[in-house]
């Protein structure tokens, strides 16, 4: 899965977003199949393969295709340039399309998704909101873990993460500018409420004076865990997916939920898609509370419909931040649609001095 050089792009890699979600840890992809090779029946999604497409077949596929008699064909991946040419020649081999926020923004003003039928699909009620031709359906968390024994008395809050003096220790923050300006700003006193627009300059005068207290700047995600676990960081932004990973597998960690910032991925419909019907009714099942449960606990993810987190187990819960507390952060993927490019640029010079 490669990096995509196409104007449809300001945001971060695929890879480089998948790399955050929940416990999927990404395999080499499945192999990329042609509409006139698959059931001419079935709706062809494109997304991506390993752990990620476990799940996604586990929680939704195979119990949607078992309720309706509609198959669905996994392919992988998702590559806009790739999209931006089904539809412009009209030789379509996806019907539904798997992407993170920014990127979705900026194809739907391409015109590579059809509008959302809401008639079908119930947009009101959500974690989160829709676009026009864009429905949430998983949304993760990035937070702060930490080592109980090493520190019983961490930061719980990026505010508190930023004071020095009463939290001291080595910080681990992610090479992604999305995110990080984020908890710059919230580090530096700014209430969830008026995050947006991000006051950049600001968000770049706390990160230079918080840069000596970073020992590592992560750019692989495993690293978020195995550089707290070898004590080469005290406290780690990572996922709480991989905290979950991580805790299964008997390492020592803790996530706080008290204060997160959480991404989306959508789905959406190519534009001219002869299974347009049947793609709108796959995308209102997915985000139905029944489903967002099975999802949730199988990737750790925050459940789309609010109602749907009391029904997690609690084991999964543990690990979930509440999106109605205050604190809690839902990344303004519009924003970044429109000022990633310049914004990672300024931050990679940042990185440098």
């Amino acid at each position: 899965m490669s990096k995509t050089n196409t104007t449809l792009l300001p945001t971060p890699s695929r890879r480089r977003f998948l790399e955050g979600l929940g416990t999927g840890i990404l395999a080499a992809p499945f192999v990329l199949s042609a509409r006139r090779t698959l059931a001419a029946d079935a709706l062809v999604l494109v997304t991506w393969g390993g752990a990620y497409a476990d799940v996604i077949r586990k929680a939704i596929t195979t119990p949607f295709t078992e309720e309706t008699g509609i198959g669905v064909t996994l392919v992988s991946g998702p590559d806009l340039s790739k999209a931006k040419a089904q539809v412009t020649t009209g030789n379509l081999e996806w019907d539904l399309y798997d992407g993170s926020g920014g990127s979705m923004h900026n194809a739907a003003k391409e015109g590579l998704f059809e509008e959302l039928d809401t008639s079908v699909i119930d947009t009101s009620n959500l974690v989160g909101e829709a676009t026009a031709h864009a429905m949430p359906f998983l949304i993760y968390a990035g937070g702060m873990a930490y080592d109980p024994e090493r520190t019983p008395n961490p930061p719980r809050t990026f505010k508190q993460l930023f004071d020095g003096d009463a939290y001291p220790g080595r910080i681990g923050l992610r090479t992604r500018v999305s995110e990080t300006l984020e908890i710059a700003l919230l580090g530096d006193g700014v209430d969830p409420k008026d995050l947006y627009p991000l006051d950049v300059d600001r968000a770049f005068a706390a990160l230079e004076r918080i840069k000596p207290r970073v020992a590592k700047w992560i750019a692989q995600t495993p690293q978020t865990i195995s550089l707290l676990t070898s004590n080469e960081i005290d406290y780690s932004y990572t996922y709480n997916g991989r905290v979950a990973s991580a805790k299964a597998d008997g390492l020592n960690i803790e996530f706080s939920t008290d204060q997160t910032i959480l991404m989306t991925q959508y789905y959406s419909v190519l534009k001219g898609s002869p299974k347009r019907a049947q793609a709108m009714e796959y995308i209102s099942y997915a985000a139905r509370p029944d489903v967002q449960k099975r999802l949730s606990e199988a990737y750790y993810s925050v459940p789309v419909r609010p109602g749907a987190l009391d029904m997690v187990t609690p084991e999964v819960k543990a690990l979930l931040p509440d999106p109605k507390d205050p604190r809690t952060v839902l990344l303004k993927e519009a924003f970044w649609a429109d000022n990633f490019i310049t914004l990672d640029r300024r931050f990679k010079e940042f990185l440098l001095t």
